[in-house]
């Protein structure tokens, strides 16, 4: 839900979050063998949001993206392309972190994370491998790339037609809270992440993709102030490891 767009539309009888899919601002094209575990989430309305490969059959995204049943969503892997090449796998089951549907302000959830498994399961190769989770709380590099298929201009709403990524720098919780009066009140140091540079950043689309580096996964786009204006927030994954460790046996 890449904005602070808080409202709730009615789409086909399901719920979705109005300008809920960001995508990446001042970035440039990537090659899936360097980023194999990103996927692209996808319903029969198009492209949802990204998500990264944990497993042969588990993969993680952003809550917000997966609002109906596991039955509405397929994700692709190991393609530049959002709409074709690769191998298409089955969303099956569902999990939340804590019961989360209940715990969610001005249509932003507290825990923007949720696990799913995926039928028939990933075949690893040099495009599509897992990631690997955060072994410490310490350990966070000032940069990462993030990823994903979403808007590359914010203003001409123009689409990305390859994967495409871009480096952002860590931003300090006490600077990041102050960015805005909605940070102020719903950042929490525990769980999120801010990541940004000034005119780079994950954009409408986006969401549910990777902060990461080449082996490991530190943050999943949850929502940011626009494109690119101003640092993004980004779910900090290892607050959740002993929770995703539980659901996937990892």
């Amino acid at each position: 839900m890449y904005t602070l767009g808080f409202l709730l539309k009615e789409t086909d009888g399901n719920a979705t979050y109005i300008a809920a899919q960001p995508k990446i601002i001042g970035g440039q094209s990537i090659d899936i063998r360097y980023r194999p575990f990103m996927l692209s989430l996808h319903s029969s309305h198009g492209i949802l949001c990204g998500a990264s490969i944990l497993s042969r059959t588990w993969a993680i995204t952003a809550l917000h993206c997966l609002i109906s049943v596991p039955s509405q969503y397929y994700v692709r892997a190991g393609s530049n392309h959002m709409d074709r090449g690769g191998s298409v796998h089955r969303v099956t089951n569902i999990r939340i972190y804590n019961n989360t549907y209940r715990s969610w302000i001005l249509g932003l959830f507290y825990h923007d994370i949720a696990l799913f498994e995926v039928k028939p399961s990933f075949h690893f190769s040099r495009t599509v491998r897992p990631i690997h989770l955060p072994r410490s709380s310490q350990e966070l590099p000032f940069e990462l790339l993030v990823c994903g298929w979403g808007y590359i201009n914010d203003k001409k709403k123009e689409s990305a037609e390859t994967l495409m990524g871009v480096y952002v720098q860590h931003v300090s919780y006490e600077t990041c809270i102050n960015i805005s009066s909605l940070y102020t009140t719903f950042i929490e140091d525990d769980y999120h992440l801010c990541y940004g540079t000034q005119g780079k950043d994950a954009c409408f689309g986006d969401s549910g993709g990777a902060l990461a580096n080449k082996r490991t996964i530190y943050g999943i786009v949850s929502f940011g102030h626009g494109c690119g204006k101003v640092a993004g927030v980004y779910v900090k994954v290892f607050y959740y490891r002993e929770w995703i460790k539980s659901v996937t046996n990892l």
